[in-house]
């Protein structure tokens, strides 16, 4: 008789419809960490939520030893997955996300182990992109710290705008720089082409610049450059070794005094003290932040007294529109794996060979 293999999901964060990619194969079984009803009391406080999560992370632990895929979306968010967890995983083939990024995931441990590391490509880059532009409306027109001072004052002043802080400005015909064109990248600059007439530029070491001419980008070699010439700065690249820092205090340094800095990808990509010496000593006009670090910030932190800068919770790709494809995407291609079938997009396309290595090896065994 065939071995049934188990998809194990720690958290909700699991559209039913993916789950149903799976449900419609018979030799495999979804288990959650929690039950329906513990799943529908998560959003109730978050002290219940704090309790939840812990649960979810013991019963996590206890099902390593016999899952063969584990869905990487905690209660906290992206899950972090270790070289210690995948050790303790023996019979695991596939981690899977319906995410974007797979930063939390120890690729390179997944990939020595001849575990697959499957994500949901451009599951949720519109929703990032559409995030992202409303961050450089909020910023450029100063919605949201007119909004805040109005609720905090509980009165109108229509001339406090022209008083202090930054001149309003605009999208239109304005300068977008993009550090990292992929998914998301690809489509912040498609809305602001077509939406602002806004010139766009992008740094991207992988990308085909004679593709980017053809969207109309002008792909640029020196991130120098791209900072120097640009009026809003959209960092859109993935966390990596090289990218960790790679906006720092010097470099926020070579921007226009009247640019701002949009930050939707990781919070690391940007040194967070670095951006707080050059908000100080206003060497860039404002920030917006959908990713932080660390992630969330501590309660009091620096970020927090700036009138020029916006913060948001890491809900750039969260819209009930993205939960669905997200987790079908990304379930598809867990299920490809788990079905013997290459899977059309990896993380760690190395791993794949190793996996059938191993399997082959255990088929002898038995």
């Amino acid at each position: 008789m065939a071995e049934r293999k188990i998809v194990f999901v720690p958290s909700s964060f699991l559209h039913p419809d993916g789950a149903a990619v799976f449900q419609r194969h018979p030799g495999i079984d979804i288990e959650y960490a929690l039950n329906e009803d513990e799943r529908s009391q998560m959003r109730r406080s978050p002290e219940l939520r704090r309790q939840l999560h812990a649960k979810s992370q013991e019963r996590t632990d206890a099902a390593l030893p016999r899952i063969h895929a584990l869905c990487a979306m905690g209660l906290m968010g992206h899950l972090p997955v270790t070289a210690d967890m995948m050790d303790r995983a023996p019979l695991l083939e596939v981690i899977f996300i319906p995410a974007a990024g797979t930063d939390r995931i120890d690729s390179a441990a997944a990939t020595e182990r001849g575990i697959v590391v499957v994500n949901a490509p451009n599951g949720n880059a519109n929703s990032v992109a559409e995030h992202t532009v409303g961050l450089m409306l909020g910023l450029c027109r100063r919605i949201a710290d007119r909004d805040r001072a109005i609720h905090r004052d509980k009165r109108m002043d229509m001339m406090a705008v022209m008083q202090g802080g930054m001149p309003l400005s605009n999208l239109n015909g304005k300068t977008l720089g993009i550090v990292g064109y992929g998914f998301v990248g690809r489509s912040i600059g498609d809305m602001c082409r077509r939406a602002f007439s806004m010139k766009v530029m992008a740094f991207d070491p992988y990308y085909d610049p004679i593709e980017a001419e053809r969207h109309g980008t002008a792909m640029v070699e020196d991130l120098d450059e791209l900072l120097g010439a640009s009026d809003f700065v959209s960092v859109n690249t993935p966390l990596m070794e090289q990218t960790r820092g790679l906006i720092d205090r010097e470099r926020l340094g070579r921007m226009k005094k009247t640019a701002f800095l949009i930050n939707t990808a990781r919070g690391p990509v940007v040194d967070t003290d670095g951006l707080v010496s050059a908000l100080r000593d206003r060497v860039i006009a404002g920030a917006a932040l959908d990713v932080t670090d660390p992630e969330p910030l501590p309660d009091g932190h620096p970020l927090f007294e700036f009138e020029n800068v916006i913060i948001t919770p890491h809900l750039g790709g969260n819209s009930p529109e993205t939960f669905r494809p997200c987790s079908i995407i990304s379930s598809r291609l867990a299920l490809d794996v788990l079905r013997g079938r290459r899977p059309s997009n990896m993380i760690n396309p190395p791993a794949w060979e190793r996996l059938r290595a191993r399997l082959a090896k255990r088929a002898e065994l038995k």
